[in-house]
């Protein structure tokens, strides 16, 4: 089994710190970066994805050791570990680990119409299961949405980009292992091809 920590951090809680600990490549990619509040996920995702890689290493892991690959961040110095990175809204979230597991987060948006969100952004038949139960759409409806973002970021494509159901009668039945759990504001959601279990950690500041 896999243990799975997922480290959580509020974004506003974390003053924008200066880009000069980063790798070449990331600086690159920082310039590229318009919006200051985007600009300061990106730096403190690194700074998280540091801290997580420290964590699983046993050793300090710098954020001047990650580099840019062409869809998420690679740990130059542990190429045998697997990162990755969510965030929405406030929140923003790192794992990093020996085998492949996507993270995504979620921020569950009380006002939403999610009756027509399930129509239009899951297959018919989770749409369905979404809507069966109208005291729990929200919940049904965050649930799958990051599991078919986080099994995405996992690399496992094929069963969440061709249209197949994550539903089989009424309950989620995958051939991957997932784990998932409610924050107050988020939905927290990992995938991975081995079978896992996940912690979330807190840390309010870096």
């Amino acid at each position: 089994m896999l243990h799975t920590e997922v480290f959580l951090t509020q974004i506003s809680l974390n003053p924008l710190p200066g880009s000069d600990f980063l790798s070449p490549s990331s600086k690159i990619r920082l310039a590229t970066i318009q919006s200051l509040a985007r600009a300061q996920q990106f730096i403190l995702g690194r700074l998280l994805l540091a801290q997580a890689a420290s964590k699983v290493l046993g050793i300090e892991y710098r954020a001047n050791d990650i580099t840019e690959g062409e869809f998420f961040p690679c740990l130059l110095k542990a190429p045998h570990l697997h990162a990755s990175i969510s965030h929405s809204g406030d929140c923003l979230g790192v794992t990093v680990n020996t085998e492949r597991v996507g993270l995504d987060i979620e921020c569950c948006r009380p006002k939403a119409n999610i009756a027509k969100l399930a129509k239009f952004a899951l297959h018919r038949d989770e749409a369905d299961w979404v809507n069966a139960l109208k005291e729990e759409s929200q919940e049904r409806f965050y649930q799958l949405w990051t599991l078919r973002e986080a099994a995405f970021k996992a690399g496992i494509r094929d069963q969440v980009i061709r249209g197949s159901s994550l539903i089989a009668g009424d309950s989620i039945k995958v051939d991957w292992y997932w784990a998932s759990e409610r924050e107050r504001t988020h939905r927290v959601s990992i995938a991975c091809l081995a079978p896992c279990s996940m912690v979330l950690i807190h840390k309010p500041g870096l």
